[in-house]
């Protein structure tokens, strides 16, 4: 969401990704898979609409 603190307190908000990343650039990392540094992650597959929609989602909670 926009506020508030992660819920793993070693990843990033969710908010803050655009401060690294693109984040419309992500869908192609996101189709392929990505592996990220927290053991208890889970893996996820994602259709592409499911794609489209995590990143509008992502979109929406970065700051303007």
């Amino acid at each position: 969401g926009r506020e508030g603190e992660s819920a793993h307190p070693e990843a990033p908000a969710f908010r803050t990704l655009s401060e690294k990343y693109p984040v419309r650039l992500l869908d192609e990392a996101l189709a392929e898979g990505i592996a990220v540094g927290h053991p208890d992650m889970p893996e996820f597959e994602f259709e592409a609409d499911q794609i489209d929609e995590l990143i509008t989602y992502l979109e929406s909670v970065q700051p303007k």
